[in-house]
């Protein structure tokens, strides 16, 4: 078997004071021409992966990066070439955007795109841009899913009743512009146009490696778990309040690369999840009856 070859991509992710990123559009003389995504491209001989996103970034967008934080690594494979993309988080930058080769910019929410087609490998780090700081847990019984307070729009794991169900319910709740993170099959969250995969506890540890979606999400319990997730390259890991009060929890969430949240019994306790080193709660409105301040959708923008 002949193995594609590999090549290392830097990536710079630039925001605004509306949490809204830059993209770029690829050139015509590039491969995927017309397709949009963040400023970035190959690791020349000789660069660090944060020199070569500062020297990307000034020659597609005419930006100096002042202060670059490395943010996540991940793989994707085209079928003629396999990526290894290097995101940094541009915290502070300076200069007016401008496509310097001959491109176009575009200030855009992460969750929801205003240009397109999206390049497939940019995918994943835009949905964990999109990231709000409250998860809601639903069933597809739930007669409303209402809208969460804080940034980013909504996020719903949609978990119980049959794979049906759940299909039909995750494409109704998509048309009212909320997000679902499915419990169930890979086949069955791209039926439904769901975000992503959210796996129960414990039958994600079985797996062999990350499934084919743009953003996992799995439940930890055990001891070990969230290194576990880690090692598969799960996007964000689920777990109970009381972990967080064990000793070095944050900085044991500091070494990992991944999106925690804590399982809360309400809205309020998201301010002690983000003082634990966690990005926000998870919380199950599965039973909540339907209420005049339950909304769809909501306001855009990263965690």
């Amino acid at each position: 078997m002949t193995r594609t070859p590999r090549i290392d991509v830097a990536v710079a992710v630039v925001r605004d004071a509306r949490d809204r990123v830059l993209m770029a559009e690829r050139s015509p003389r590039q491969i995927a021409a017309g397709h949009w995504e963040l400023p970035g491209g190959k690791i020349e001989a000789g660069e660090t992966p944060e020199q070569a996103a500062r020297r990307e970034l000034a020659e597609e967008a005419g930006l100096v990066g002042e202060r670059l934080r490395p943010w996540i690594v991940y793989d994707y494979a085209f079928p003629a070439r396999s990526l290894r993309l290097h995101f940094f988080l541009v915290e502070r930058w300076s200069g007016v955007p401008e496509g310097r080769e001959g491109n176009r910019l575009a200030w855009v929410s992460p969750a929801r795109p205003e240009v397109g087609p999206v390049l497939p490998s940019n995918r994943r780090a835009l949905a964990r841009l999109s990231l709000p700081e409250v998860l809601l847990r639903c069933s597809p019984e739930a007669p409303v899913v209402p809208g969460a307070p804080g940034r980013g729009s909504t996020l719903a794991v949609l978990r119980g009743g049959s794979p049906g169900q759940r299909v039909q319910r995750a494409r109704r709740m998509a048309e009212a512009g909320v997000r679902t993170l499915l419990v169930g099959t890979p086949l069955e969250a791209l039926r439904a146009g769901a975000l992503g995969l959210a796996s129960p506890w414990p039958h994600w540890a079985e797996l062999p490696g990350r499934p084919p979606v743009d953003l996992w999400a799995v439940e930890c319990r055990a001891p070990g778990d969230l290194e576990r997730a880690a090692g598969l390259d799960a996007d964000l890991a689920l777990v109970p309040a009381e972990s967080a009060e064990e000793p070095g929890f944050a900085a044991r969430l500091a070494r990992l690369s991944l999106v925690v949240y804590l399982e809360a019994a309400d809205f309020e306790a998201l301010a002690r999840a983000r003082a634990a080193g966690a990005a926000g709660v998870l919380v199950d409105v599965s039973s909540e009856p339907r209420t005049a301040r339950a909304r769809l959708g909501g306001e855009r923008g990263p965690a």
